[in-house]
């Protein structure tokens, strides 16, 4: 699979008063200001970065709880009978998800970013390095199906529009761990590993490092294309950890969005991934704890307004530019 080169993503670091970076982002937006913004920083505030819109919505569709397997943080272990492919990821797994994708753009060589100190990283989102650890195994064994378009041109000259459908990772993480002199792959068994037969790590090995590269379809919309990406900052991961599952759902779908969204409450349903819910619950039930979790995103401050309006079964609400900087809600340039 070709890389794609990560020199053509603009880095954006802002060190100076939030204002002033929403201003200079706003002008990054109409082509009147660089990428690359440095101000003389008068206190230390959040640093924009961007997270993809086709991870927002694969996220907001499948977060959730697998009833169907044993969970790994339950009793560290190899299993072999496990699904090593993933439909659904626990709330935690998914902001880390993102969270990666913020230091992937800070930093990252050849497309690929390092993790060379997993305390560092597990602090920044509360948890301790042994759960980052298997977090990390199931956000790895997610997969998801892509459909792309691309024009061609016959042998006759003539253009031809190829539809292809694929199945990728949305992360492709390495673990790399330190061996005794001596020791080598053969000598650890199931029995000496945590996780699944897709992806796992030594249980009683330091790891030295773990690699991980985004998906080819996440970074093209980091660059740009496909669906795009929408600014936020590192308030956001503090602010999603202290959500329900649903309004986190919600959180990212709507960031995934414009900030005024109406929607009919079965797309809606469909698009969070709660169809099986409904089945179980019923579809009343599921539009209280919809209310509920836009009761929460709106007490805590990223949605301004919303309302349900019952003969259409149709949801309308405006978010703020409190989590996600969408260029809508940015001061126009001066």
């Amino acid at each position: 699979m070709d890389s794609k080169d990560p020199k053509k993503i603009p880095l954006l670091k802002v060190s100076a008063t939030l204002d002033t970076a929403l201003n200079s982002t706003a002008s990054i937006y109409s082509g009147t200001a660089p990428v690359n913004i440095t101000e003389t920083p008068q206190i230390e505030k959040p640093t924009l970065h961007k997270q993809p819109r086709g991870l927002l919505k694969t996220f907001s569709s499948i977060v959730g709880k697998d009833t169907t397997q044993i969970s790994l943080f339950e009793l560290p272990r190899f299993e072999a009978g496990v699904n090593p492919y993933k439909e659904t990821v626990a709330r935690n797994t998914a902001i880390l998800g993102n969270y990666i994708i913020k230091l992937w753009q800070q930093e990252n060589k050849d497309g690929v970013y390092t993790i060379d100190n997993l305390t560092k990283v597990a602090g920044k989102l509360g948890i301790i390095p042994q759960d980052l650890k298997t977090y990390l195994v199931y956000l790895g064994g997610y997969q998801y199906p892509v459909i792309s378009t691309k024009d061609t041109l016959t042998r006759g000259g003539k253009k031809q529009r190829i539809l292809s459908t694929y199945t990728t990772n949305l992360f492709h993480i390495k673990f790399n761990s330190k061996l005794k002199n001596g020791e080598t792959e053969e000598g650890f068994n199931e029995d000496l590993r945590v996780g699944t037969r897709y992806l796992s790590f030594i249980k009683s090995r330091d790891i030295d490092t773990v690699e991980i590269k985004p998906s080819e379809t996440l970074i093209d919309d980091l660059q740009g294309e496909r669906l795009g990406n929408v600014f936020t900052d590192d308030a956001f991961f503090t602010y999603a950890l202290g959500l329900t599952d649903t309004a986190y759902k919600l959180l990212i779908f709507s960031g995934s969005n414009e900030p005024y969204k109406k929607i009919r409450l079965n797309k809606l349903i469909d698009s969070l991934g709660l169809a099986e819910q409904v089945k179980k619950q019923g579809k009343p039930r599921m539009l209280k704890i919809i209310k509920k979790a836009l009761n929460e995103l709106k007490t805590s401050g990223h949605i301004v307004k919303w309302e349900y309006r019952d003969k259409q079964e149709l949801f309308c609400w405006e978010y703020s530019d409190k989590i996600f900087k969408h260029k809508n809600l940015l001061p126009k340039p001066k």
